[in-house]
Protein backbone atom coordinates (compact mmCIF):
# COMPACT_ATOMS: atom_id res chain seq x y z
CA UNK A 1 0.00 0.00 0.00
CA UNK A 2 1.64 3.26 -1.04
CA UNK A 3 1.93 5.88 1.39
CA UNK A 4 -0.63 8.35 1.80
CA UNK A 5 1.02 11.12 3.71
CA UNK A 6 2.28 13.63 1.95
CA UNK A 7 6.19 14.65 2.45
CA UNK A 8 7.26 18.16 3.68
CA UNK A 9 9.31 18.51 0.20
CA UNK A 10 5.74 18.05 -1.18
CA UNK A 11 3.87 20.25 0.66
CA UNK A 12 6.60 23.28 0.03
CA UNK A 13 6.89 22.68 -3.57
CA UNK A 14 2.94 22.49 -4.08
CA UNK A 15 2.67 25.87 -1.94
CA UNK A 16 5.30 27.47 -3.98
CA UNK A 17 4.05 26.56 -7.34
CA UNK A 18 0.29 27.84 -6.21
CA UNK A 19 2.07 30.86 -4.46
CA UNK A 20 3.63 30.84 -8.04
CA UNK A 21 0.47 30.70 -10.05
CA UNK A 22 -1.07 32.87 -8.09
CA UNK A 23 1.71 35.77 -8.32
CA UNK A 24 1.45 35.18 -12.28
CA UNK A 25 -1.86 35.87 -12.62
CA UNK A 26 -2.51 38.02 -9.56
CA UNK A 27 -3.92 41.83 -10.53
CA UNK A 28 -2.39 43.28 -7.46
CA UNK A 29 1.12 44.83 -8.58
CA UNK A 30 3.39 45.49 -5.91
CA UNK A 31 3.95 49.59 -6.28
CA UNK A 32 7.36 49.28 -8.59
CA UNK A 33 5.91 47.06 -10.77
CA UNK A 34 3.00 50.20 -10.80
CA UNK A 35 5.32 52.24 -11.09
CA UNK A 36 7.04 50.56 -14.19
CA UNK A 37 3.57 49.98 -15.82
CA UNK A 38 2.26 53.49 -15.54
CA UNK A 39 6.23 54.80 -17.01
CA UNK A 40 5.69 51.98 -19.57
CA UNK A 41 2.14 53.68 -20.20
CA UNK A 42 3.49 57.06 -20.67
CA UNK A 43 6.34 56.04 -22.67
CA UNK A 44 3.43 54.40 -25.12
CA UNK A 45 1.67 57.67 -24.44
CA UNK A 46 4.73 60.11 -25.54
CA UNK A 47 5.35 57.78 -28.80
CA UNK A 48 1.98 58.17 -29.93
CA UNK A 49 2.24 61.87 -29.42
CA UNK A 50 5.52 62.11 -31.12
CA UNK A 51 4.38 60.39 -34.08
CA UNK A 52 0.80 62.29 -34.03
CA UNK A 53 3.13 65.68 -34.20
CA UNK A 54 5.53 64.34 -36.51
CA UNK A 55 2.63 64.00 -38.81
CA UNK A 56 1.40 67.03 -38.01
CA UNK A 57 4.49 68.41 -38.89
CA UNK A 58 4.50 66.63 -42.08
CA UNK A 59 1.09 68.07 -42.99
CA UNK A 60 1.93 71.48 -42.40
CA UNK A 61 5.31 71.24 -43.78
CA UNK A 62 3.75 70.50 -46.86
CA UNK A 63 1.21 72.92 -46.61
CA UNK A 64 4.20 75.40 -46.21
CA UNK A 65 5.51 74.92 -49.20
CA UNK A 66 2.69 74.99 -51.18
CA UNK A 67 1.94 78.44 -50.11
CA UNK A 68 5.57 79.47 -50.62
CA UNK A 69 4.75 78.17 -54.38
CA UNK A 70 1.80 80.00 -54.16
CA UNK A 71 3.33 82.98 -52.86
CA UNK A 72 5.83 82.32 -55.37
CA UNK A 73 3.33 82.46 -58.32
CA UNK A 74 1.56 85.50 -56.72
CA UNK A 75 5.16 87.48 -57.35
CA UNK A 76 5.22 86.63 -60.71
CA UNK A 77 2.23 87.83 -61.51
CA UNK A 78 2.43 91.36 -59.46
CA UNK A 79 5.76 91.86 -61.31
CA UNK A 80 3.91 90.74 -64.54
CA UNK A 81 1.56 93.10 -63.72
CA UNK A 82 3.48 95.65 -63.26
CA UNK A 83 5.37 95.48 -66.40
CA UNK A 84 2.27 95.75 -68.13
CA UNK A 85 1.19 98.71 -66.05
CA UNK A 86 4.26 100.45 -66.53
CA UNK A 87 3.89 99.58 -70.60
CA UNK A 88 0.39 101.21 -70.51
CA UNK A 89 1.73 104.50 -68.58
CA UNK A 90 4.09 104.78 -71.54
CA UNK A 91 1.60 104.35 -74.14
CA UNK A 92 -0.63 106.77 -72.34
CA UNK A 93 2.47 109.24 -72.13
CA UNK A 94 2.97 108.71 -75.88
CA UNK A 95 -0.72 109.15 -76.74
CA UNK A 96 -1.03 112.50 -74.71
CA UNK A 97 1.90 113.81 -76.50
CA UNK A 98 0.55 112.88 -80.10
CA UNK A 99 -2.85 114.20 -78.91
CA UNK A 100 -1.20 117.34 -77.76
CA UNK A 101 0.64 117.64 -80.79
CA UNK A 102 -2.48 117.21 -82.80
CA UNK A 103 -4.12 119.68 -80.78
CA UNK A 104 -1.58 121.89 -81.64
CA UNK A 105 -1.92 121.28 -85.53
CA UNK A 106 -5.67 121.40 -85.28
CA UNK A 107 -5.34 125.10 -83.50
CA UNK A 108 -2.36 126.50 -86.54
CA UNK A 109 -4.84 124.68 -89.11
CA UNK A 110 -7.67 126.65 -87.89
CA UNK A 111 -5.93 129.86 -87.23
CA UNK A 112 -4.58 129.34 -91.00
CA UNK A 113 -8.06 128.68 -91.96
CA UNK A 114 -9.50 131.90 -89.85
CA UNK A 115 -6.29 133.33 -92.34
CA UNK A 116 -7.75 132.46 -95.52
CA UNK A 117 -10.94 133.04 -94.75
CA UNK A 118 -10.40 136.65 -93.87
CA UNK A 119 -8.55 136.46 -96.79
CA UNK A 120 -11.16 135.60 -99.25
CA UNK A 121 -13.46 137.94 -97.57
CA UNK A 122 -11.18 141.02 -98.08
CA UNK A 123 -10.45 140.02 -101.73
CA UNK A 124 -14.62 139.50 -102.30
CA UNK A 125 -15.09 142.52 -100.86
CA UNK A 126 -12.32 144.19 -102.85
CA UNK A 127 -13.51 142.60 -105.77
CA UNK A 128 -17.00 143.92 -104.56
CA UNK A 129 -15.47 147.38 -104.56
CA UNK A 130 -14.25 147.14 -108.02
CA UNK A 131 -17.33 146.37 -109.21
CA UNK A 132 -19.27 148.58 -107.64
CA UNK A 133 -16.46 151.61 -108.95
CA UNK A 134 -16.37 150.34 -112.01
CA UNK A 135 -20.79 150.53 -112.13
CA UNK A 136 -20.44 153.67 -111.23
CA UNK A 137 -18.07 154.55 -114.29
Amino acid sequence: MPNKQKSLFEILLRTLADWMEMRRCSPNRTARSERRRRYRQRLRDRAALADFFRDRCQDLGGQVEALQQLVAGLNVDRDRLRQQIQIHHECMDDLGRRNAYLLDQCAMSQHEAEHWKRFVEDERAREAEIARKLQLN
